[in-house]
């Protein structure tokens, strides 16, 4: 498909990149790694990158400022759409797709089969879509510029490397984008780990109104717009607080609620057993993600939504043959 991709681009005057609703590092990396890329070795080509407002915390990725938020009724010879396999999870940027001559997908969620799209390059297996994006690059022009967007893409959806679906060629990876010179350390410290003061003490009390449930096997805690707004924070901020959950011994899984709407929450899913597949859960709700990692959104009360979830998660929980983190250590 390497092949599809590049004759598409070649062709293509002017290109739009896309990438799904409430953009992670992975999304950022992929889709301003695709338009330094293509820039690198296409100059004379017109390439915008249209996407939701993100955390400023990504503002060293090159191009982060040149992101479009608008949706112009402008025609695109090509739509490169990144991290997403389904128009539903681009938001009103769909359009932008629809409008375009010809699309190409370059997505790992599990849950995106490609359907929409017949011109794709989607594998579940690979760690993150700019694991996939480098192996689609000609690696003549992997310059520093788009080494850091894919390092960036990287170990946001790895957790740093920690995840199961970090492999040897996902280091490898991270290995030549270091060669290329890259500030690694700065990345993974100001991206991925460093807080301002009010999301600490947001993250402290996620933390503080935690609760275990279904025999303390899925820790759950929730964040109410009220919240949000006492603490001067806004969605965007929230793209971390699920990982803090998430480093919680002898549970089997997570649940983030935040509310984005008059009673919607969107619903962010984590599991800490290989054993339990929170895209399952997710996909029942129309959602999407990783067997690791997941979400959907729901509508109701924090405690109605707990129960769905809860009924969902149990079909695995209390399978006969599921091995609980907690009755492991036991």
């Amino acid at each position: 498909m390497r092949e599809l991709l590049e004759s598409l681009i070649e062709k293509a005057k002017n290109i739009c990149i896309l990438g799904h609703t409430r953009p992670d590092g992975d999304c950022l990396g992929s889709t301003l790694g695709w338009k330094n890329y293509i820039l690198g070795r296409f100059p004379e080509k017109e390439v915008t990158v249209f996407l939701m407002e993100a955390n400023n915390k990504f503002a060293y990725l090159p191009g982060f400022s040149e992101v479009r938020h608008d949706i112009p009724n402008d025609e695109y010879d090509l739509a490169i759409i990144c991290d997403c396999g389904v128009y539903e999870r681009l938001g009103e940027y769909g359009r932008l797709a629809k409008n375009a001559k010809e699309r190409y997908v370059v997505d790992h969620h599990i849950t995106s089969s490609g359907e929409e799209f017949p011109h794709h390059t989607i594998l579940p297996d690979a760690s993150s879509t700019c694991e996939i994006s480098f192996d689609l690059m000609d690696e003549r022009y992997f310059t520093k510029e788009v080494a850091t967007c894919i390092y960036t893409g990287i170990i946001h959806d790895t957790g740093v490397f920690k995840y199961t679906s970090t492999s040897s060629h996902t280091m490898e990876i991270a290995g030549k984008c270091i060669a290329r010179g890259i500030p690694f350390s700065y990345i993974i410290d100001d991206s991925f780990y460093m807080k301002s003061v009010d999301q600490q003490k947001m993250t402290g009390k996620v933390l503080q109104d935690a609760k275990l449930y279904c025999e303390d096997r899925i820790l759950a805690s929730s964040l109410s717009l009220k919240d949000m707004r006492s603490f001067n924070l806004e969605q965007k901020d929230l793209d971390m607080v699920v990982s803090v959950l998430r480093e919680t011994r002898d549970v089997d899984g997570v649940i983030f609620l935040y509310e984005v709407g008059n009673q919607l929450y969107k619903v962010s899913l984590r599991s800490n057993n290989n054993a339990f597949d929170v895209s399952q859960v997710a996909a029942f709700f129309s959602g999407g993600g990783h067997k690791m990692a997941a979400g959907c959104s729901l509508k109701g009360s924090p405690e109605q939504i707990l129960e769905k979830l809860f009924v969902e998660m149990r079909k695995q929980l209390d399978a006969e043959d599921f091995q609980s983190n907690k009755r492991c250590r036991e």
